[in-house]
């Protein structure tokens, strides 16, 4: 009865590996050098300024949000932001957010502070407190 004889061929495998290990060596040096320099590109033509005036906007648990302690509504975050940047160029503004909070809502939050000029933003997630 004739035996049935199975081999895998791990010369390919080698090269392969080979070839890869050989390109992480080459460009892994490359790829730090120009990271390197593009931070320090950035950082020399950016100007550090600190926010003259910090507010917290607040997004409680029902999404509900709270800007310098007044209630907004969604509609007129931008208006209200608009506002306060327009007497304080340099505003920074505290985002306070619950850990529910869902990426696309932090977004679009974000886009608003980002649409009403606000130069200065920081985010600060606290946990939802259960009764």
């Amino acid at each position: 009865m004739p035996r049935l004889v199975a081999e895998i061929s791990v010369t390919p495998l080698l090269d392969l590996m080979l070839l890869l290990l050989l390109t992480v060596i080459v460009l892994v040096p490359v790829l730090q050098s120009d990271g390197r320099h593009q931070a320090a590109s950035v950082v020399e033509n950016s100007v550090t300024t600190v926010p003259k005036k910090i507010i917290e906007m607040k997004v409680n648990a029902d999404l509900k949000l709270t800007l310098a302690g007044k209630g907004v509504e969604h509609g007129e975050l931008i208006t209200e932001l608009k506002k306060l940047v327009a007497t304080e160029p340099e505003l920074g503004v505290v985002v306070g957010v619950p850990s529910i909070l869902t990426a696309p809502r932090l977004l679009d939050i974000m886009d608003a502070l980002r649409e009403a000029a606000v130069r200065h933003t920081s985010v600060m997630v606290s946990p939802v407190v259960k009764p």
